[in-house]
């Protein structure tokens, strides 16, 4: 199992985009100053104890990582397992901390734990001068950044979905604000520096991007309280689709936690019924 890996060359640029946007919201603009981050894979992954059998089907093993909080499903072989992932949950409002460049973000997607490529989409809220920044976001990593999109606020309704379309050998990714309608789409290639592509884990995830100054190399994690993850489900290459409890496949248990000072930074709570829902908590920045 990978540990200690290196972080990225994160010399590159965020671009600002509107894919999918229908109407202006009367929200902050989005930040036009260049700032390098990444919804990367997963740093510093660390087992933390046996794998367990908590509902008598699923192996669930808990790790830590330096900039993931969440579930992501596995098989044994880490193989090539799955085509497609899909949650919703409550954008949060954030808290920022003064004086400190701070961003979070809650996605689903494949890949990232076994590898180092990851495709997603999702919510950010990102503090710019102490004043959140909300959007809806897509990356395809390590080809670009973080590409923010639609601007949102909090306490709406974010719908998310990652598929792999195997006719096209592209991925779909489909991001859309259920309260204002507005809707992100990009269907995207698997580009030559990603490896493939494998799609050996499927994922929902609350993020901290690498880029900051927190200290880990990522960005000072503000304060959201608590985002719920629901209706979450995942499908197999065979088409089979289930929950991230399924017997289907194995999952992985993730707290964010820093390599260097030990400090959790967020949590991801016990699996809700049927296996379909979970919570992650804020601990801190």
């Amino acid at each position: 199992m990978p540990t200690n890996r290196p972080l990225r060359n994160l010399a590159r640029t965020i671009t600002v985009l509107a894919a999918g946007a229908l109407l202006p919201l009367s929200a902050p603009h989005l930040p036009a100053k260049p700032l390098s981050a990444n919804a990367a894979s997963a740093q510093d992954q660390t087992q933390v104890g046996p794998p367990v059998r908590p509902h008598g089907t699923t192996t669930v093993t808990n790790f830590t990582s330096r900039n993931w909080s969440g579930y992501f499903t596995t098989n044994a072989a880490h193989t090539t397992d799955f085509r497609s992932v899909h949650a919703r949950w409550i954008q949060p409002k954030v808290a920022c901390p003064a004086n400190k460049d701070a961003w979070v973000v809650s996605w689903v997607g494949m890949d990232g734990w076994w590898n180092d490529v990851v495709e997603q989409g999702g919510s950010s809220a990102r503090c710019v001068n102490g004043v959140p920044q909300y959007a809806l976001w897509w990356e395809m990593f390590p080809h670009n950044d973080i590409q923010l999109a639609n601007p949102i606020r909090p306490g709406d309704l974010i719908d998310a979905s990652v598929t792999y379309e195997a006719a096209t050998k592209k991925f779909r990714i489909v991001v859309k604000d259920q309260t204002t309608g507005q809707t992100l789409i990009q269907v995207q290639p698997c580009y030559p520096e990603m490896g493939g592509c494998p799609r050996v884990n499927a994922e929902a995830i609350t993020e901290t991007p690498l880029g900051g100054n927190a200290g880990d190399g990522v960005f000072f994690l503000p304060n959201y309280g608590a985002v719920r993850y629901e209706q979450v489900s995942v499908t197999d290459t065979s088409g089979h689709v289930g929950s991230l409890d399924n017997a289907h496949w194995d999952l992985g248990h993730v707290n964010q936690v820093s390599p260097t000072s030990g400090v959790t930074k967020q949590t991801a709570l016990p699996l809700g019924p049927r296996g379909a829902s979970f919570t992650t908590v804020w601990v801190h920045e």
